[in-house]
Order: C-alpha cells, then sequence, then structure tokens
C-alpha cells in the first residue's frame, strides 16, 4: 500500500510538471527517421515573429483563442507566469535521472532564457496549457529547439524518484506538423506500481516566439497531439491579425 501511494505520488508529480499546473496562483523512443523539428526560416520571411510582441499583444491572442475555445480557460499575464516559473520545482527529495532529463520532463526549463521575454499563457481544463513566450530575436527560439532535441536523444529513458521508490519514463517523438517553420512534439509515459500515466508537449517556433502546448493526460498521444497543433495553429493565426 505503501509503495502504491507513493507511486501514485511521483506519477502525480511528474504530469503536473509536464502541465505547469503546480501551486503557484496564476490569473521516447528514438526513430531512425528524421525528427519532427525543421530548421526556422529567416525572420524577414515570416509572417510571425519577425519582432518581439509585446505582452499586450501575446495576451490579446491568447484571449482569443480562450474565446474559440469555448471561454472557459484561465488566462495568466506575464507576471503570474514569471511567478510559477520561480516557485516550481520538484517535490523535496525527487530527483530525475539523468539530471538533464528533468528539463524534458519538467516546464519551467522549456523555453530558453525568458528574462527578456514577453509571455502569456492560457490553462484549458485540468489537463493542457498553452504559453507564448516572445524573445528579443530568433536565436534563443531556435537554440532551444535544438537544444531539446538533443535532450529528447538522451532521455529515451529516465528514471523518477528517491531512495525508496522510482517510476520509470520513457520519452518518444510524434510525427506532427504546423503552420510555423519548426515544430516539435513529443509523449511522455511515467509508469509505476502497475499505473500508467501519459503526457504530450508540442511546441513551435516562429522567429522570434515560441509556442508550447502540454497536455498532461493524454490518453491517445498522437490524437493529443494533433489537436495541440491546431491549438498552436489557432495561435498562429491569431498573432497575424
Amino acid at each position: 500500500m505503501k509503495n502504491t501511494v507513493k507511486a501514485g505520488t511521483l506519477l502525480l508529480a511528474g504530469m503536473l510538471a509536464l502541465s505547469a499546473c503546480g501551486s503557484s496562483d496564476e490569473t521516447a523512443s528514438a526513430s531512425d527517421g528524421e525528427a519532427a523539428s525543421a530548421s526556422p526560416s529567416s525572420a524577414a520571411a515570416l509572417a510571425v515573429g519577425q519582432e518581439q510582441y509585446t505582452e499586450a499583444e501575446l495576451l490579446t491572442a491568447v484571449e482569443a483563442v480562450n474565446a474559440a475555445e469555448g471561454g472557459t480557460g484561465v488566462v495568466s499575464d506575464e507576471a503570474a507566469f514569471r511567478q510559477y516559473l520561480a516557485d516550481q520545482s520538484l517535490p523535496e527529495g525527487i530527483a530525475i535521472t539523468p539530471a538533464q532529463c528533468e528539463e524534458i520532463a519538467g516546464f519551467a526549463t522549456f523555453f530558453g532564457d525568458v528574462e527578456q521575454a514577453h509571455m502569456a499563457s492560457l490553462r484549458l481544463g485540468d489537463d493542457q496549457k498553452l504559453t507564448l513566450v516572445s524573445h528579443p530575436d530568433a536565436t534563443v527560439p531556435d537554440t532551444q529547439m535544438r537544444d531539446n532535441e538533443d535532450l529528447l536523444g538522451d532521455c529515451v529513458e529516465f528514471e523518477m524518484g528517491d531512495e525508496e521508490f522510482t517510476a520509470a519514463g520513457t520519452t518518444e517523438r510524434l510525427d506532427v506538423s504546423t503552420e510555423a517553420p519548426a515544430t516539435q512534439a513529443f509523449s511522455l509515459t511515467l509508469t509505476a506500481e502497475g499505473t500508467t500515466l501519459s503526457g504530450v508537449k508540442v511546441s513551435a517556433a516562429s522567429g522570434t516566439t515560441g509556442i508550447v502546448v502540454t497536455n498532461s493526460n493524454a490518453t491517445d498521444p498522437e490524437e493529443a497531439a494533433a489537436q495541440a497543433a491546431e491549438l498552436i495553429d489557432t495561435v498562429l493565426a491569431e498573432l497575424q491579425k
């Protein structure tokens, strides 16, 4: 019984980290084929992300997406999301091995250096989260996409736990495309005591701007990734207006 409770705690912690639905107060196996990401186009050729967006512009896009999705989501402005990033951490004593896989399993380190970025986010239900991060230039999203690709190769399998109990984790690339010049998608699965939970992350980069959609309860990862890609395309359309 103790192990079952511990397993539940680990799985919940992992999925909450994935979805960025933690305690903050806010307003794979790698295939032999090519990765799902594409090289970003030059910023001059982009309809989205030629320049850094302001927080107000990002919030306008997020609020429009929320309205299109029924208007029941929770929008977070930049201050609220920065507070979340500052507060996020795994439960005390819980570690991920290899250590670098915390960047894949978690959420806060998925956007590159955000010190000068503008941000907005939208929580849709308990499981899905949309985040927009716009940087002063396109080098940050481009570098982050490459770093994420390297991590996926290193974190096909990982472990999450403490000295008493460990949950097994795996990642798998998913074949998804969006209207952005570069798109990455992968599923993350955690298994402990016979219980398995799966989540999905889909990220897209267009010039200065990164868009990330996570789903922490993806019973069908491919379908969840396709839905996330549609959400990203909706955001891109709003940013073009």
